[in-house]
């Protein structure tokens, strides 16, 4: 009996040896450490402790309680670990984030409607949305931005500079602009900017529809787009463009779908947890026969989520071919919580997985993806030269500077999406900052002078750029010209 009990002492010895040895030959921090001994003392106590009063759980409960109450402040944090334990769909966003988050899923912000790039005074005007304050007030592409009501932007990040920029609808914002050495103030009022996510055109007799994402304003987009390609153009033959649609709203593709599959049909099965939660989504056509029109959508590896959705249910209901890769294979739908602040806090929500969502029969889409009825994928070939005008290396640029060298120089940096405005040989401060993005992005320093080593790097790139053939574009225009 003695010697059982001295070896189940001595087990005891070595588990305590084993939670505590190994610290000077890892390179555990302090923190690491303590999480590690902690871990493996709950174990102990939980294989030795005598009475069955409490259980583990209870005693990281205790714990969690005890640093909570300790460490208010750390509310947020802790909320962060929780849901980086989940899958990469869950998350938690604090209040700013999750007005960023809302913003990014109904693509629509209040602005003045300016895409912007941070410079050294402020950020410079790439783009200029037609909808915007801006454009109605005269903001053009190259005007650098340095101050909003009087307060300088300079050394500001460009979060910060936009929160200055952007309030509440209706209200101005009085912006200071540099424009070809000019200051121009110009009052500019804030309103709702939708972003743009369906683009169209007519290539050889048939439409051709770009979604980029199923936002608020996506099926509306997408009614008008439909209207000029069959009633204007009187075309019925359509490619719906997902590739590299990330998804988005779940009520925008269910008014989508609606446009294509006649009343009543299941467009969608949603599984949660608790089976009886369990349901399907029917179509709120009008119609009980599809419209007579020839569709191929293509999809490839990136297409996700509710692009997926999309393109599973037209396939299901052979209303279109798919062309493309098999999609990303993000079947699952998050939901809001929705958070209730405890007094003192101002807390953001957490963004929950709750159901998978699956073809109109079952069929599960959830990290598997959709199989294309056509596999295509693209090729790539080398950038042609060919078009663009001589560089000769001879000399240095910089603001102010004119030479056919600068033309040179913004065709290439163009070529490589560092420029989105105009290309005229003129070396001014969007051709600064796209060189300055340009350096810095190939780890040379980042201080906008088209320097020699610059410019052999900028070849050097060129030399190497490959473009992506369009074969899936390719082979849907074949399909339907058959």
């Amino acid at each position: 009996m003695e010697i059982k009990m001295k070896k189940r002492i001595l087990s005891i010895i070595l588990a305590l040896v084993m939670i505590f040895s190994c610290v000077s030959v890892s390179a555990e921090t302090p923190g690491e450490t303590a999480s590690r001994y902690l871990t493996g003392l709950i174990e102990l106590i939980d294989k030795y402790y005598k009475y069955d009063d409490i259980t583990k759980e209870e005693l990281y409960e205790a714990v969690i309680e005890y640093f909570i109450k300790e460490n208010p402040d750390e509310l947020e944090s802790a909320l962060k670990v929780v849901t980086d334990k989940l899958d990469d769909y869950s998350v938690y966003y604090t209040a700013d984030e999750l007005g960023d988050f809302v913003q990014n899923v109904h693509q629509s912000y209040v602005g003045i409607g300016v895409t912007v790039q941070k410079t050294d005074l402020g950020c410079i005007v790439t783009e200029v949305n037609p909808s915007g304050g801006a454009y109605a007030a005269g903001v053009c592409v190259g005007d650098e931005i340095i101050s909003a009501d009087g307060e300088s932007l300079s050394g500001k990040s460009l979060n910060d500079m936009v929160s200055k920029i952007q309030g509440l609808a209706g209200t101005t914002v009085t912006v200071g602009i540099m424009r070809n050495d000019v200051y121009l103030t110009l009052d500019i009022e804030r309103k709702k900017i939708n972003i743009q996510t369906v683009s169209y055109d007519i290539i050889d007799d048939i439409g051709y529809i770009y979604i980029s994402s199923f936002a608020t304003a996506t099926a509306q987009e997408l009614k008008d787009a439909l209207f000029d390609i069959e009633e204007n153009h009187k075309l019925k033959k359509i490619i719906i463009d997902v590739r590299d649609n990330p998804g988005g709203e779940l009520g925008s593709v269910i008014d989508i779908l609606s446009m294509f599959v006649p009343e009543n049909k299941v467009l969608v099965k949603f599984e949660y947890k608790n089976e009886k939660m369990n349901y399907d989504i029917k179509s709120k056509a009008t119609f009980s026969k599809a419209p007579n029109r020839k569709i191929v959508i293509l999809a490839n590896e990136n297409s996700a989520s509710a692009s997926e959705l999309f393109t599973a249910t037209m396939q299901h209901y052979k209303l279109a071919t798919v062309v493309g890769q098999i999609t990303f294979g993000k079947g699952s739908m998050q939901e809001m919580v929705g958070i209730i602040d405890p007094p003192g806090f101002n807390l953001g929500d957490i963004k929950l997985t709750m159901a998978e969502f699956t073809k109109p029969d079952g069929g599960r889409i959830n990290h598997l993806g959709i199989l294309p009825d056509v596999a295509v994928k693209n090729k790539h070939k080398d950038f042609d030269e060919s078009e663009l005008t001589p560089m000769t290396i001879n000399a240095r640029y910089s603001i102010g500077d004119e030479h056919s060298d600068v033309l040179a120089i913004e065709e290439r940096l163009a070529a490589l999406g560092y420029i989105v405005g105009e290309v005229d040989g003129v070396f001014d401060k969007m051709t600064h900052q796209a060189t300055i993005n340009f350096q810095a992005d190939t780890e040379l320093h980042p201080y906008g002078v088209m320097d020699y080593t610059t410019q052999a790097r900028l070849n050097d790139v060129i030399e190497d750029l490959e473009v992506e053939i369009d074969t899936q574009l390719e082979k849907a225009l074949e399909i339907l010209r058959k």
